[in-house]
């Protein structure tokens, strides 16, 4: 529940702050709530899935060792890097490894842009999905609201 409730704010306030959605200073303890203004038209992102390839997951989890797989770490490292530059852009928004021990061992990543054309050119850029580290798996997301509750108004 725990990691739910941070996954909700820290994605509520990259949301709010990519969007460019108005709001107003948080209230001090024991004031009234505020809320986002409502935007003019109609907002979609893309959530992005990733699952590591399954003979070096395998290897992974059987071991408690990361294989020593040079391609791969090459790959991840490119990736590292390349996300990093897509939040610096404004593309990436949200990112991280789901926690807990789960046959999918899925990451997952939001992205702001336009069509889902535009969202898989940004994907088929990162080097581990070009070299097949990861498979992605990209899903349109229709932002229906976003929580103001954590953010600060600060950038």
């Amino acid at each position: 529940m725990r990691f739910r409730n941070i996954l909700v704010s820290t994605c509520s306030f990259f949301l709010l702050a990519s969007f460019g959605i108005q709001t107003e200073p948080a209230p001090q303890r024991g004031g009234a709530a505020t809320f986002a203004k409502a935007q003019a038209g109609r907002r979609d992102g893309f959530i992005v899935l990733l699952r590591l390839r399954y003979d070096l997951f395998a290897r992974w989890k059987a071991t408690g060792k990361w294989p020593d797989d040079q391609t791969a770490n090459a790959a991840l490292d490119g990736h590292v890097k390349y996300w990093d530059e897509q939040v610096r852009t404004g593309n990436a928004l949200l990112a991280g490894g789901m926690k807990g021990d789960y046959w999918d061992n899925v990451a997952m990543i939001i992205i702001d842009a336009p069509t889902e054309a535009a969202a898989s050119a940004i994907v088929n850029g990162d080097p581990a999905v070009k070299a097949y580290v990861f498979q992605a798996q990209i899903r349109p997301f229709d932002t229906q609201w976003v929580s103001t509750k954590y953010f600060t108004g600060q950038k």
